[in-house]
């Protein structure tokens, strides 16, 4: 498969749409933490640290992506 050429510019557009992105994960990491810590239910607390494991994995997924494809 040929290499494609993507500009500079949007390089950078993509780079900063996926910081932004990253900042919104970043955020809810932050909630969930919070909820975690006021849920009792040991049921309900694994299920937090469920979601908290999986948008740690999308925050990775995202900024391997820009490293790779937005040169940064």
């Amino acid at each position: 498969m040929p290499t494609i050429k993507i500009s500079r510019e949007q390089k950078n557009n993509m780079r900063m749409n996926l910081e932004e992105v990253v900042g919104m994960h970043k955020e809810l990491e932050k909630k969930i933490s919070v909820f975690s810590e006021h849920t009792e239910p040991e049921e309900y607390r694994k299920f937090w640290q469920e979601l908290l494991e999986n948008n740690r994995s999308t925050v990775r997924k995202i900024t391997n992506f820009m490293v790779r494809k937005c040169n940064r």
